[in-house]
């Protein structure tokens, strides 16, 4: 762990080094609910996620504990499509119940009136960090868009250690993998720029593109799903990109030559949302509540490395754990943290501005 947040994360970096992260806690946690009765015919629920490792990992620690305590049979759809989310909703013919979606998208569905409120006498939401709480959207997990590269290419040390040396292509030569998304790109873009992390908002959008200009003859795959960069990275077709650090770890778990550069990586997070006409809003919200307890949230970020909300989760991971995680104090020094808000107000005229820019 998607993805600024410096003024929304302040408060969670703080927390971070004094007490721990996931999930928050409630009468339906992991540690206090039975197996659901036999014979009884099986809920169904429809829960969209974002697909590929992260989707795995929640399958085992969420969606399958859930089944079996709760006699419902989920439905997983994959990956995370807002544009459906929406047409749904304006139809009147919604098919999904729980959507797990970036929080700065999950902030512009609420302002756009296409979500279900939460209820909150149902989702535990006190141990949640309350920058990722809203009446609509409350946070699953925090992860990294970070400096990934070839360990082949670059041997441990060697690599670029933040986006200004990402930028520096005589240094740093081979072809580079970035997000087709405005949102981190420009981050990434003024950093390297050499604007102040603390400097970073409101963005000065003029002085990020004319930086993007700069890298975008050495861009050679714009990447829209999070499985590419680390395939693209063990294949050598890229030797750098910008990468979520969960797919990261997991390739290299399975012994892709990948790794991650946690220094200047920018935090984002995703939210559980649910659409508005869910046909099974009310097991939803049980649903939810599951996801978020600190049981559920540790055993996720067991399986992937991306941190919990809830910070009564983090005491339940090892110290490695929270390494591969990010949630070290000395990586937590240097991350930066995306601002869903202002993306809220200005991502529409820059992700056109941005479209324009990939056609030029």
């Amino acid at each position: 762990m998607k993805k600024k947040k410096r003024r929304l994360f302040a408060g969670l970096l703080t927390l971070a080094l004094s007490v721990t992260m996931t999930a928050c806690g409630g009468g339906t946690s992991t540690d206090k609910v039975a197996s659901a009765p036999e014979g009884k015919k099986a809920q169904e629920l429809v829960v969209v996620d974002w697909g590929g490792a992260s989707s795995e990992a929640a399958k085992k620690t969420i969606y399958e504990p859930f089944e079996k305590a709760n006699n419902v049979k989920i439905t997983v759809v994959s990956p995370t499509d807002v544009g459906k989310l929406k047409a749904m909703v304006q139809s009147g013919s919604v098919e999904w119940d729980v959507v797990n979606s970036d929080t700065d998208v999950a902030l512009r569905l609420e302002k756009e009136g296409l979500l279900e409120k939460l209820d909150y006498n149902i989702i535990k939401k006190d141990d949640i960090y309350s920058n990722l709480v809203t009446d609509y959207s409350i946070g699953l997990q925090v992860y990294f868009t970070n400096i990934a590269y070839n360990t082949e290419a670059f041997k441990p040390g060697s690599q670029p250690k933040n986006w200004a040396e990402f930028w520096d292509t005589a240094k740093f030569p081979g072809p580079r993998s970035l997000y087709k998304n405005p949102v981190g790109t420009l981050e990434a873009a003024l950093l390297a720029d050499g604007v102040a992390p603390d400097k970073l908002y409101p963005l000065d959008v003029d002085r990020a593109f004319k930086s993007l200009e700069k890298i975008k003859k050495d861009v050679k795959v714009w990447w829209e799903a999070g499985a590419q960069p680390p395939q693209l990275l063990g294949t050598k077709e890229v030797v750098l990109a910008s990468a979520w650090n969960g797919r990261v770890s997991a390739a290299k778990a399975q012994g892709s030559p990948v790794d991650n550069e946690f220094s200047q990586s920018l935090g984002m997070a995703t939210s559980w949302v649910i659409p508005k006409g869910a046909p099974h809003k009310d097991l939803a919200q049980k649903f939810i509540a599951y996801a978020i307890s600190p049981e559920a949230q540790a055993a996720y970020s067991n399986a992937i490395d991306y941190a919990p909300t809830n910070k009564k989760a983090l005491e339940k991971l090892s110290d490695d754990v929270k390494k591969r995680i990010g949630q070290t104090p000395e990586r937590v020094k240097s991350q930066i943290f995306i601002d869903n808000r202002w993306w809220v107000d200005n991502y529409d005229k820059i992700n056109e501005r941005f479209n324009k820019f990939m056609l030029e």
